[in-house]
């Protein structure tokens, strides 16, 4: 079910929700619904103060929308030979692309019909989803890392599950020692063909998967997590 929706998000959700968006610009644009200038940057009160011609104002959403989803195809094909990465990838620029989408879209929206740039205020709901929405991030990329290991290896993070690896798809398992810099920086990292999980400094776990990709979680378990993982292996 979740391959079916991310498909579908991929090649459907995405690009159909971007051309009938840029498409109803078009027609605000050519019907004049939207205000001459157009407002394109709001104050912390609200208020805007950047705007731009009504005529130019599709230069602006365009890239905003186009950007994100051609980036989530190109990874998607080039990515091709680690797919563990290329599912978290997608999945990162999917909701990066859906974030932009609902600010362009309630930008836009909330300035049809007006009559004078000085009638643009953003709407206060977005604005407070805004400005959470970076420190819960950063609360759930920096939870300490939960495994699980049955017939799958599972990562969690505040209880939520991350990745999903089968036992089979597991070559070799390892303790290791990892810094705050080990893989570019704290959180959740992508590094070369590796999918790190680093809270903070420590020990930690390095799965090597059949695909030539590596999974390194954060674990202050790590001896008690490889011999669990080498039983279930048969070695």
């Amino acid at each position: 079910m979740q391959l079916s929706f991310s498909r579908l998000n991929r090649i459907l959700l995405i690009p159909g929700s971007g051309a009938a968006f840029l498409g109803w610009v078009s027609y605000l644009i050519s019907s004049a619904s939207l205000p001459d200038p157009v407002a394109i940057h709001w104050g912390l009160t609200g208020q805007a103060d950047g705007f731009i011609s009504r005529d130019d104002y599709l230069l602006v959403v365009a890239p905003a929308i186009v950007i994100p989803w051609v980036l989530h195809v190109l990874f998607y094909v080039i990515q091709k030979s680690i797919p563990l990465i290329r599912k978290f990838t997608s999945s990162v620029l999917s909701f990066v692309y859906w974030m932009l989408f609902a600010i362009m879209f309630s930008a836009t929206a909330a300035q049809v019909g007006s009559t004078t740039d000085a009638q643009s205020s953003f709407p206060v709901s977005l604005i407070v989803f805004l400005l959470i929405l970076i420190p819960v991030s950063l609360w759930f990329s920096l939870a300490f890392p939960n495994i699980e290991l049955e017939d799958q290896l599972v990562v969690r993070l505040r209880g939520i599950k991350v990745i999903t690896v089968p036992i089979s798809e597991i070559k070799t398992v390892e303790k290791a020692s990892m810094t705050t810099w080990s893989f570019g920086g704290l959180g959740i990292r992508v590094s070369g063909k590796t999918l790190a999980f680093i809270p903070s400094k420590g020990e930690g776990v390095v799965f090597s998967l059949t695909s030539g990709e590596k999974v390194a979680v954060r674990s202050n378990a790590a001896a008690e997590v490889v011999a669990s993982a080498l039983a279930k292996l048969g070695g």
